[in-house]
């Protein structure tokens, strides 16, 4: 079952929007988002045809802002450049985390070698004292 928003007048104002900025053909457009003609002219045109979440996936994959699209609230169409930045960043930040990862490991190693090192030591010491 294909959920589905409240008919609302705006949200089809707005993909009329969509539509008029990317060209004013429908068919282009339905085309790059991989749904029929026909469906989304339905959408469009029709009182009684209600916005699916089939519909919004289709808008999403063109970067369109459904915050926008459901709302009006925002920018019509995502900032891909600003997520790309973001995401970039959070690789970055992942490497980051793993060298000091890795980091962490040499050095504890290295502190346990050391602590095996100076037991030795303090022993080698006791049996000299011993003797």
């Amino acid at each position: 079952m294909i959920a589905t928003i409240e008919k609302d007048e705006a949200i089809k104002k707005r993909i009329g929007e969509i539509v008029a900025d990317r060209g004013g053909n429908r068919t282009k457009l339905a085309d790059e988002m991989e749904i029929s003609p026909a469906y989304l002219a339905s959408v469009i045109n029709s009182p009684d045809k209600n916005v699916t979440s089939k519909l919004l996936k289709a808008f999403a994959s063109i970067d369109v802002n459904i915050n926008w699209l459901v709302t009006g609230v925002g920018e019509m169409y995502i900032n891909t450049e600003l997520l790309l930045s973001w995401k970039n960043k959070a690789v970055e930040s992942e490497t980051v985390i793993l060298s000091l990862e890795k980091k962490l490991d040499r050095l504890t190693f290295l502190v346990g070698h050391l602590d095996g090192l100076l037991i030795s030591n303090l022993e080698m010491q006791d049996n000299d004292g011993q003797e």
